[in-house]
């Protein structure tokens, strides 16, 4: 009788055991689950808030343009809602589907927060519904600063949660301030059930006269959160149960009368044939072993006894057959579910990989588009003002030489004037003395002289203009490399003279007798005036720390074998190690924000190694000062 009792209960907490674990793994599922659908949130606000149709939506306050852009991406996305605000938190749009049309969303704490350019992950509630919406925020900005932030979110509702319970016999049940938002056991929305902690095992409750075994999970956001519970119907293990305690009884039962029979046996003196198969009821009891069997030596109730007790044993091994059986299905079964739900979360990462390949994909080319619209731009501009410059300036200056051999004609008239009238009437001799004829004679050639220097630098630097915008040279074409780094140094030479918080920048440069190459001039200027221009940066910076008393950068060019190679090194602040594998990744800077965009090195890096086949590398180590080596093949 304590051998059948002690089988039982190892049975039974055998099964117990096995369907807690299970329940333990679906609720962690389900817990990624919610993950993944977070991060599907994050990406997909990535995807839609770096648009630049969008940037200029906002900051126009255009509706038509903002529907025109977010209805395809709410239907494509199948997002429940999309909100854009500006900085004062003013809604410029605000779309729903259907069902949401008339709801009113308790998002005064989020929208507040969003429209500062915070970053959420969280929860909104809707007045009077027993509904929750998933939410992310990302802020909209462009170069000129923050100009709102856009919303969007997914309802946690009943499709959701038969989404990810789906092919499982398990049922989710999602809470929010002790009220049930969704679920895929109806009757549980009807009543008010006493679900178990998420800090506790799965425990035992009940539903509508149903036992279920839950397991309860938080699903935290930044401020609110959501407690998910996992319930698992029992009855299986019930019906399986029942039937391991009716075969122990009937086991106990039949073991009973064998021993009864046996005893009166016994009492007839056969207590040998009785005692031969009481020793085999007790190993078969206490080895477990069903392999063994009652030796059958008579044809009287013994051996009757004998068969009926091997006929047990049987039966009994037969039902631990068909329970191990039952529990291979239940792990066949959890297995396939496994793996349904693995298949479901390698394409929902594949997904997640595709879209962050894309918005990386918008990001290059969007700087890209940026930067060549820019130096277009720039280089339109500067070619503008040298051409407008260079007509009057010729003017002036071809007119110079005139002027100066007319003013001498004049003084050389006016001193013959003084040489034989020596005496001029009193009205002349008054006119002289007010206009100081000696002295107008002596300074007017040196004024004449520095007007000549005044054009003719004028004139240079319309030269330099025309150099450095190149718009006439975009073609691929032979050029002087040191042409175009002269020129681009005297487009920033307001930066490198002296400032009121900083002496002036030293440039030293050591060119090496070098071909004209094949290029492309006005893009390798481009590249230039980008490095050069973070060399004054940095040096700027460094002689603030008290790391550059004199500030110098060093430019020195040189054939090797095939490829032209130029060095550009400045001794300022440097650049630490740990940032500089990314120096020419798209918008990566440590430029204070309005200050830099990230692109210029990246858009340099690919004309140097894209559009001229050649090399940019960076050598630096902190407070040492940075160099760039352009390598150009010069075929």
């Amino acid at each position: 009788m304590l051998g059948l009792v002690v089988l039982g209960h190892w049975f039974n907490d055998s099964l117990q055991q096995n369907f807690s674990q299970q329940i333990e793994s679906f609720a962690e599922r389900v817990y990624q689950d919610f993950q993944y659908e977070q991060q599907t949130l994050e990406t997909e606000i990535q995807l839609i808030g770096n648009r630049e149709m969008l940037n200029q939506a906002v900051e126009q306050r255009n509706q038509g343009l903002l529907l025109q852009i977010l209805l395809p991406l709410k239907s494509v996305l199948k997002l429940d809602w999309i909100k854009v605000i500006d900085t004062q938190g003013n809604v410029l749009i605000d779309l729903r589907n259907n069902s949401l049309s008339q709801a009113k969303f308790l998002d005064e704490v989020i929208t507040s927060t969003a429209s500062r350019g915070a970053h959420l992950v969280d929860l909104v509630d809707i007045e009077g519904e027993q509904q929750v919406l998933q939410v992310v925020t990302n802020e909209i900005k462009s170069s000129a600063g923050l100009l709102g932030a856009i919303i969007i979110g997914n309802l946690v509702d009943d499709i959701l949660l038969q989404k990810i319970a789906a092919g499982s016999s398990k049922h989710l049940i999602v809470q929010r301030q002790n009220r049930v938002v969704a679920a895929t056991l109806l009757v549980a929305k009807a009543g008010s059930w006493q679900f178990p902690p998420p800090n506790l095992a799965a425990t035992q409750i009940t539903i509508d006269n149903k036992n279920y075994l839950a397991k309860s999970i938080v699903f935290t956001g930044t401020s609110q959160s959501l407690t998910i519970t996992v319930l698992y119907s029992i009855s299986l293990l019930e019906v399986e149960q029942y039937k391991l305690w009716e075969h122990l009884g009937l086991l106990f039962l039949l073991g009973s009368s064998i021993l009864a029979v046996v005893g009166f046996l016994i009492a007839r003196t056969i207590t040998r044939h009785l005692k031969a198969v009481t020793q085999v009821a007790q190993r078969v009891i206490q080895e477990s072993n069903f392999d063994l069997q009652a030796p059958v030596t008579t044809e009287d109730e013994v051996g009757i006894l004998a068969i009926s007790f091997n006929q047990l044993i049987q039966q009994v091994k037969q039902l631990l057959a068909e329970q191990y059986e039952a529990n291979q299905k239940l792990e066949v079964y959890s297995q396939t579910l496994e793996e349904k739900i693995e298949a479901r979360t390698q394409a929902l990462r594949q997904k997640n990989i595709v879209l962050k390949d894309t918005l990386q994909e918008l990001r290059h080319t969007q700087s890209q588009l940026i930067q060549n619209e820019k130096m277009s731009s720039l280089g339109q501009l500067v070619a503008g003002i040298a051409h407008e410059i260079n007509n009057p300036v010729n003017f002036i200056y071809g007119n110079l030489k005139y002027t100066d051999d007319y003013t001498q004609q004049l003084l050389s008239l006016l001193q013959l004037y003084q040489k034989y009238y020596p005496h001029p009437d009193p009205e002349i001799q008054n006119a002289k003395e007010e206009a100081d004829i000696e002295y107008l004679t002596e300074d007017l050639p040196k004024i004449l002289t520095s007007m000549k220097m005044g054009a003719s630098r004028i004139r240079e630097i319309v030269l330099s203009l025309r150099i450095f915008s190149r718009l006439d040279e975009a073609e691929f074409k032979t050029a002087d490399i040191h042409e175009g780094i002269d020129s681009t140094l005297l487009i920033l030479q307001h930066r490198i003279k002296s400032q009121s918080n900083r002496p002036q920048i030293t440039v030293i440069k050591e060119y090496a007798e070098i071909p004209k190459i094949l290029c492309f001039p006005g893009q390798l200027n481009q590249v230039f005036i980008n490095i050069l221009a973070n060399a004054i940066d940095a040096l700027e910076e460094a002689f603030q720390n008290g790391l550059c008393p004199e500030p110098i950068i060093r430019i020195s060019s040189a054939q090797v074998n095939e490829n032209l190679v130029v060095h550009i090194t400045d001794n300022g602040i440097g650049i630490p190690e740990a940032i500089q594998s990314h120096l020419f990744d798209p918008f990566f800077t440590t430029k204070p924000v309005g200050k830099g965009t990230g692109m210029g090195l990246s858009i340099s890096y690919q004309i140097i190694t894209e559009k001229h086949g050649g090399s940019l590398q960076c050598i630096s180590l902190p407070e040492q000062g940075a160099e760039f080596v352009i390598t150009i093949p010069t075929r």
